[in-house]
């Protein structure tokens, strides 16, 4: 009996998004079972199948680079924009004779951006997390401004992010603030008083 190359590609392609779901929301169990079986499926009918492994590869790369860069780093625009490319060409090219139909690899693509803006983003922020996990510049000493009011905990834009933020005395919207200390993703936070009476006199201008 001929495999359907669209299901083999939607198999293997709910595998890769399901364990890159397991990434963001580790522990669960059910996820990485599903992810695991989507995967084994995927993997069993393309070897059955006159499969391009390089393609296959490109898929991969593809799919797990454009889904993860934002979780290590928003700012990595380009490795985005190269994942889904790589989706797509992997997709036109994953077998020899037969062919994945483009409107299926139209849907996934348009799916994938929504799969990353409205399931992954949500799960980040069910979960507390926030992209730039990995983040090289020291940020103790760096100015920002209050997002959300801290009282004792709110958020703080810094250096081009938003960052939960705790200080010692409640700080308003838009108070400028710097960082005195980290807490992995918390940054702990002072008013900068000079910057603060300059806002202050402004307003009352």
């Amino acid at each position: 009996m001929a495999i359907d190359p669209n299901l083999v590609y939607l198999a293997l392609l709910a595998g890769m998004w399901l364990a890159v779901m397991a990434v963001y929301l580790p522990g669960t169990g059910v996820v990485e079972l599903l992810a695991a079986g989507f995967s084994i499926l995927a993997l069993v009918a393309l070897a059955n199948m006159p499969t391009n492994w390089t393609a296959v590869v490109a898929l991969v790369v593809g799919v797990v680079g454009f889904l993860i860069a934002p979780l290590l780093d928003r700012r990595l625009n380009l490795l985005v924009i190269v994942g889904l490319a790589l989706q797509t060409l992997g997709a036109l090219m994953l077998f020899n004779g037969v062919a994945v139909a483009p409107a299926v690899i139209g849907v996934t693509v348009a799916a994938s951006v929504a799969y990353y803006q409205f399931v992954l983003k949500r799960s980040m922020a069910y979960q507390g997390l926030r992209p730039a996990l990995i983040d090289d510049q020291p940020l103790i000493g760096a100015e920002g401004y209050v997002q959300r009011a801290i009282n004792p905990v709110g958020a703080v834009y810094v250096r081009g992010e938003s960052w939960t933020a705790r200080a010692e005395e409640p700080i308003p919207v838009g108070a400028p603030v710097v960082v005195v200390d980290r807490e992995e993703l918390t940054l702990y936070v002072a008013v900068l008083k000079e910057k603060y009476r300059e806002t202050e006199h402004v307003e009352e201008a």
